[in-house]
């Protein structure tokens, strides 16, 4: 990693041959990884401040039982009060980070690091371990946007449903958008999980629960090779390779099916959804059409539509938003760094 961060690295990182220079460098990349980070928090935790400035978006929350009926995340952000608490602690946090950073430059060399001839480039090692610790939080760097983004998701969300209750609509046209809101999250989470299932497929990766047919099947073979070993020849262990061969054929066809299968399940699901939206919004004309006494009403009830479609449509934006970022996450096993920190002081929604 650290040879293929730039150009003429190697050369370099070559004459790093011992323990003591080693040492050196790792304890300087440590503390260069460290003022980073904390630049990082830095940039996150002023754009929360920003953004409560500038859109009045703080901290949100709502009941548990309520954020269920209306297929939403009950809370939101952090507050003001917390936000600068945060911001003075990443002050002092920074600070302590650029003096460590700093009392590390002003101590003289080692001696096998001053001795070295020719002199080593320490302008183009600065710069590779500069690439290295960028690279390395790249990941990091991609959770707190994220943050951000699931922070204007949400924060919209709950505006949209309050504009809604704001119309005031009866019990009954309630029970039909809160239907309609359900169906529409649940047909989205059912596509999310046929567009990863078919990522699987594409990717040649198996799901975990897989694996338990490759062990049971592993088992079986062990047992019966156990007990052939008594008699087996040549031309049973010819065959042998062979059965094998085609064991190995099925079991990878029968995942493939089973994987197709489920697809199939999924989008059949994904009709009965849409079909269980367009039930309930004709409910929801006909129950309106039977309050209708005015024109006031009728004025309210075109509102009130507008609102729902506002909802919906920002309903599936965040849906696919959060797809798109399992996909391209989902199958990459490298764990984010910090990440018992970055969940601590990330301000993204809280799920429910």
């Amino acid at each position: 990693m650290l040879i293929s961060s730039l150009d003429g690295a190697e050369e370099i990182v070559k004459r790093l041959n011992s323990k003591e220079k080693i040492n050196y460098i790792r304890q300087y990349t440590c503390l260069i990884h460290r003022l980073f980070y904390v630049q990082l928090q830095e940039s996150q935790w002023k754009y929360y401040y920003d953004i409560g400035i500038q859109q009045n978006i703080w901290t949100g929350r709502v009941s548990k039982k309520w954020a269920a009926m209306n297929s939403m995340n009950y809370t939101y952000g952090r507050s003001k009060t917390l936000i600068l608490q945060r911001l003075k602690s990443i002050q002092r946090q920074l600070q302590q980070a650029s003096q460590a950073l700093q009392n590390f430059g002003d101590q003289p060399l080692p001696q096998c690091l001053s001795e070295m001839n020719p002199p080593l480039d320490f302008t183009k090692l600065n710069a590779i371990i500069t690439a290295v610790v960028r690279k390395g939080q790249h990941k990091l760097k991609q959770q707190f946007e994220h943050n951000k983004k699931m922070l204007m998701l949400d924060s919209t969300d709950h505006h949209l449903v309050q504009e809604v209750y704001d119309l005031k609509p009866s019990q009954q046209q309630l029970r039909s958008i809160r239907n309609i809101w359900k169906a529409l999250q649940n047909n989205k989470q059912m596509e999310e999980q046929i567009q990863i299932l078919k990522h699987r497929i594409h990717s040649n990766c198996l799901p975990p629960a897989f694996n338990l047919l490759d062990y049971s099947l592993n088992r079986i073979d062990k047992i019966l090779s156990r007990s052939k070993q008594d008699y087996m020849h040549n031309n049973d262990s010819k065959q042998q390779t062979i059965l094998n061969a085609r064991r190995i054929k099925k079991v990878g066809r029968f995942k493939y099916d089973m994987l197709e299968l489920s697809i199939a399940a999924g989008e059949e699901k994904v009709r009965y959804y849409d079909k269980k939206m367009k039930k309930e919004k004709s409910k929801l004309i006909c129950v309106t059409n039977k309050l209708k006494n005015s024109n006031s009403t009728s004025d309210i009830f075109k509102q009130l539509m507008v609102a729902i479609e506002a909802r919906e449509k920002h309903m599936i934006e965040r849906a696919d938003y959060i797809t798109q970022q399992k996909l391209m996450s989902f199958f990459d096993e490298a764990p984010a760094p910090q990440q018992d920190i970055m969940n601590k002081d990330g301000v993204g929604a809280i799920q429910n």
